[in-house]
């Protein structure tokens, strides 16, 4: 079955059963973490169909009642390496698609093997991505933040507008309401731009703190999965010259939201915290 959100502008399938029963898991997880109702937590989880994009892609928000629709990466679906093998061989044979650009690959060379490796997530890696996504959309902001911010913006330059126009300054002139609403507007476009993306970068960053900080397994989960990311980015890098200027040496991508090396270290250093709590807490009997 074929799942198409003609207006989301993606396509996606069911989940595998094997990746359908985690998700049903990780689902539970949150419900019994949050103390929240099934009814009130609406989830629809997909995989992508295409190997054109190396993240998830939510829509919606579990804080509104026809719920969140989440789209796992493509790559998700594998269970293992000669799996992923298989499947990127057969749909795949010649190139990938990497932020547009036509990537060859051939896929029995090392190089090729290499990036079969970094597509296969463990089942840790899986888990922390589909609990990330839970928290990363949990309140109605993340549906509606853009929308309330650019609205509370304008709302702020249209004020600004009739007491510059209005003042000495302006002199009540058509010109004067022409360059003040034109400079207000530009102002409260930049602001709600960057103030959406600061809660986007704060909201991600929260997301994973709390997805990692689940369990030991949660937080290796996540560093894994952000390495893997970078690693990918870093081999397509390598293939493809024009990806230069895309693409940072450490397999970053320029001018997302939130660097996916930012968020790397920051798992690094919850696992550091882990690793010396771990023997406390397996020594501990009581």
């Amino acid at each position: 079955m074929k799942i198409l959100f003609s207006f989301f502008r993606f396509d996606a399938e069911p989940l595998p059963n094997s990746l359908a029963e985690i998700a049903k898991e990780e689902y539970e997880r949150f419900l019994e973490k949050e103390k929240r109702l099934p009814k009130d937590t609406v989830v629809r989880n997909y995989v992508q169909k295409h190997l054109d994009n190396f993240e998830s892609i939510s829509r919606g928000s579990l804080g509104v009642r026809f719920g969140l629709c989440n789209a796992l990466p493509c790559f998700a679906r594998f269970k293992n390496q000669d799996e992923a093998y298989q499947y990127l061989k057969k749909n795949y044979p010649k190139s990938l698609k990497c932020l547009g650009e036509d990537v060859e690959i051939q896929w029995d060379t090392p190089i090729g093997q290499e990036l079969v490796e970094s597509l296969t997530l463990s089942e840790n890696a899986l888990r922390f991505l589909l609990l990330r996504n839970l928290y990363a959309s949990e309140g109605y902001n993340a549906m509606a933040g853009r929308g309330i911010t650019w609205a509370t913006f304008s709302a702020f330059s249209c004020l600004f507008t009739y007491f510059l126009h209005t003042s000495r300054i302006g002199g009540s002139t058509a010109m004067s309401f022409l360059v003040t609403y034109a400079i207000c507007t530009c102002m409260a476009l930049y602001g709600s731009q960057e103030w959406n993306k600061l809660y986007r970068y704060i909201t991600g960053i929260h997301a994973d703190n709390v997805s990692a900080k689940t369990s030991f397994e949660h937080c290796e989960g996540g560093k894994e999965y952000y390495w893997k990311m970078l690693k990918i980015n870093r081999i397509f890098r390598d293939l493809h010259p024009h990806l230069y200027t895309q693409i940072k040496v450490t397999g970053d991508v320029r001018d997302i939201d939130i660097p996916i090396l930012t968020r790397y270290d920051h798992l690094k250093d919850l696992k550091e915290e882990d690793d010396q709590l771990k023997p406390v807490l397996e020594g501990d009997d009581f």
